[in-house]
């Protein structure tokens, strides 16, 4: 009897990888139904489309664990942990996101935490030969072979020309449908402060900026026609995106010696309409993002072109551009400063000094300009504490909110203390938008320093005890559209439509001056104006399948990390140290107030060139 058990038990062991095929199967098909029901399927259960997706997952897992056992053993136990990371965080946030879209929160508690999380396994089980695929595919992906590259070579300067001009060329149009710019977001408190002097300029906003603006509004006073001022603020962005684009076009193909990228790059910075129309845009990422992505260039030809003296030349060039950069934008300096530190780190023995002297003046001499620039105009005008905690404002907005009738006497006072309910920061709470909590508790985080700010972490901390849900949901909210790829809440959190042109990209133009004057839209081109209004204000793109992914700002988030990971994986390590200052100015916006596609901008133009850096030897066949 024993003897026939164990022959038994023999058998079904000859069996074991087609019973863990069936049970990865299954569990893969569990968690794929589980997410049509929360994507609204309303018969997402185990009946023939159950049988389907089973039926589909048990050969590509079979085809996968071949693949695996094809490979050496610690290349197969390497990829097995990228791919299974990667597919655990995909599942999750898909899992979370449309919890969050269809519910309003995530489930709660231990319990709910631990089946988001069984779920994830369960649905990673289908994600992981996707995932899997990728890896092995990047394993057979040559550095800069020979053979790899195109037969007659082009001249990088000429790739840079033909590119610019190309550039230049295709923005035209989109000038001329939105004559002379697009006059949207803060422009219209810019552009008054502008109008008053100096001394009015407000910090809320990078003073940098602001001084642009005004700059072009005397040009259009001494040309008679501020539209004409602003064209040319219109035209002076084209140029400067059409000239660094073009660059990076050029960069491309002096690191891959292929056409075929500098054809794309080309097409993506002059004909994609998040791209064209932004940079005609009155918004201060349109000037940062152009610096962002020239800083990049110069950090590549440092990095992947230059040694010995050479690189002193690029230190040297980094630094304007670096303490430029970081004028126009206020989380830049934070992301700069995290970056040096990485940096000095990561940095050979022999360079560490060197490094730590770069890395210090990068981010002293970005904070002196900036106090320079404001002693320069006169204003004593600072940007509001508050703006620095709009996470935790709107993680205690929402306890208030979520249980205004329940809350215990001492935990609402804590929170009364920061964010006023009497103020209406409770009643006008918005997941996606921390402004308007933040405007009612800007009073309170005035002069928000030493011994107040101890007091707020201890109180924060205190409430987030006894309501951690609430903490986790508040963040999650915050920051969804970058990780959520089927998000739509960062394209419509004032309203979709033409008639608004408010949607993805904001198009109205508000340029009313105090003093009666007013800047006039006035399209020279109005059919292109309405095709690209559809897409800007109408998110036309969400019947576009699989291009739509192209428009979400998750998309290039996750392209960021992607591309970070697999940088790490092909241990191609000075790449991964390059890609560190994009990634901390993700980090920065993940503390941020809202999800725009205009703060990811910076992101998206960078994206190309770190594409292109895979393409490079990994680090120890470099040495």
């Amino acid at each position: 009897m024993v003897q026939k058990i164990t022959g038994e038990l023999k058998k079904l062991l000859q069996y074991k990888h087609r019973i863990l095929q069936g049970v990865l199967a299954f569990a893969g098909t569990y968690g794929c139904l589980y997410l049509g029901e929360l994507a609204g399927a309303e018969a997402a259960s185990f009946s023939v489309i159950g049988l389907l997706l089973f039926l589909a997952l048990y050969p590509m897992l079979s085809r996968t664990r071949e693949r695996l056992e094809r490979s050496p053993v610690k290349v197969r136990r390497r990829r097995v942990r990228f791919a299974g990371v990667l597919s655990l965080l995909f599942s999750l946030s898909l899992i979370l996101g449309y919890q969050l879209q269809g519910r309003g929160m995530t489930d709660g508690g231990f319990l709910g935490k631990g089946m988001i999380l069984l779920r994830g396994i369960c649905l990673s089980a289908a994600v992981f030969p996707f995932w899997e695929l990728l890896f092995s595919r990047m394993e057979r992906t040559g550095g800069e072979s020979r053979a790899s590259r195109d037969a007659r070579a082009w001249d990088s300067r000429a790739v840079f020309g033909c590119c610019a001009g190309i550039i230049l060329l295709c923005l035209i149009p989109v000038w001329l449908a939105y004559y002379p710019i697009v006059m949207s977001y803060d422009f219209h408190r810019q552009v008054n402060e502008a109008a008053k002097g100096f001394a009015w300029f407000y910090a809320y906003q990078p003073l940098a900026h602001t001084w642009v603006i005004w700059v072009f509004l005397q040009l259009g006073i001494r040309l008679g026609s501020l539209e004409a001022g602003f064209g040319c603020m219109a035209v002076f962005q084209m140029i400067c995106y059409a000239l660094v684009t073009a660059y990076c076009c050029a960069m491309l193909y002096r690191l891959t010696r292929r056409k075929w990228p500098v054809v794309a790059a080309t097409l993506f910075f002059a004909l994609f309409p998040l791209n064209t129309v932004l940079v005609v845009c009155t918004t201060k990422d349109v000037l940062f993002s152009i610096l962002f992505l020239l800083f990049h260039l110069l950090l590549a030809e440092r990095f992947f072109f230059s040694s010995g003296r050479r690189t002193l030349f690029w230190d040297m060039v980094l630094l304007p551009v670096g303490w430029v950069m970081v004028q126009f934008r206020n989380n830049a300096p934070y992301a700069v400063a995290a970056y040096a530190v990485l940096w000095f780190l990561c940095a050979a023995r022999r360079e560490k000094l060197r490094v730590l002297i770069l890395g210090v003046l990068l981010t002293a001499g970005g904070k002196g300009m900036g106090v320079a620039i404001q002693e320069a105009l006169g204003t004593e005008l600072n940007a509001p504490t508050v703006e620095m905690y709009s996470v935790p404002v709107q993680q205690l907005a929402r306890v208030g909110f979520c249980h205004s009738k329940t809350l215990p006497p001492d935990i609402r006072e804590r929170i009364e203390a920061y964010v006023p309910s009497e103020e209406g920061a409770w009643d006008f709470y918005l997941p996606g938008l921390a402004d308007p909590a933040k405007r009612v508790a800007g009073n309170q985080f005035h002069d928000f320093y030493g011994e107040r700010l101890a007091r707020f972490i201890g109180d924060w901390f205190q409430v987030g005890i006894h309501y951690p849900n609430e903490y986790i949901d508040a963040f999650l909210e915050l920051t969804r559209g970058y990780w959520f790829p089927d998000d739509r809440s960062y394209a419509e959190y004032l309203g979709q439509g033409v008639e608004g042109r408010m949607g993805v990209l904001y198009t109205y133009n508000s340029a009313e001056l105090e003093d009666g004057r007013n800047i006039v839209h006035e399209s020279r081109f109005p059919w292109l104006e309405s095709q690209l209004e559809k897409i800007a204000s109408g998110n036309a793109f969400y019947h576009w399948p699989v291009i739509s992914l192209l428009f979400k700002s998750s998309f290039y988030a996750w392209g960021l990390l992607l591309v970070l990971v697999l940088y790490v994986y092909r241990r191609q390590r000075k790449q991964a140290l390059f890609a560190g200052l994009a990634l901390f100015y993700l980090g920065t916006l993940l503390l941020g107030p809202i999800v725009w596609i205009r703060y990811i901008f910076p992101v998206m133009v960078v994206l190309p060139l770190l594409l292109g850096l895979l393409v490079k030897e990994p680090q120890e066949k470099q040495a």
